[in-house]
C-alpha cells in the first residue's frame, strides 16, 4: 500500500522445502529443527552477500549470480 504498486523485488529466505503438500502454513509458522538452526549462521552470511549484491549491482546480476546455490 505504501509503495502504491504491487511490483517490487523481494528476498525470500529458507533452509528447506521438505514439507508435505498442503502443509506449507504449518511448515512456515513452525519451529526450526536442530538441523535447520545449525544452518542459520551460514544462511545469514549468504543473505548479507545477496543483499549487498542487489543494492550495488541490481536484481538481474544478483539473481544470475545467486539463484541455484
Amino acid at each position: 500500500e505504501k509503495l502504491n504498486t504491487t511490483v517490487y523485488n523481494r528476498f525470500r529466505f529458507g533452509v528447506s522445502d521438505s514439507f508435505p503438500k498442503g502443509k506449507q502454513i504449518d511448515y512456515v509458522l513452525g519451529e526450526w529443527t536442530d538441523e535447520e538452526s545449525q544452518k542459520l549462521e551460514e544462511r545469514f552470511t549468504k543473505s548479507i552477500e545477496i543483499i549487498k549484491s542487489f543494492a550495488l549491482s541490481g536484481m538481474n546480476y544478483t539473481m544470475n549470480g545467486f539463484n541455484g546455490e
